[in-house]
């Protein structure tokens, strides 16, 4: 098992990490965060990223924004 690490930014930071069998499990992980990250978001914007790092090195990043448009 191999150690992933989670940095989430929001204007604030986050991290977590967990052992996790591959990179893909780790992506799946990262898709079940921002999916949690989603009901936090509010209607009048707001910027979140996701950052998934292997032995300290970044492999996937997710971004999400929302913002009021009128």
């Amino acid at each position: 098992m191999t150690r992933y690490s989670f940095k989430i930014t929001d204007g604030d930071d986050f991290s977590d990490s967990e052992e996790l069998p591959d990179d893909e499990a780790a992506w799946y992980q990262a898709l079940r965060t921002v999916r949690d990250i989603e009901s936090t978001l509010s209607s009048t914007g707001g910027d979140w990223s996701l950052v998934v790092h292997r032995d300290g090195n970044p492999l996937y990043r997710i971004d999400v924004r929302a913002q009021r448009l009128s």
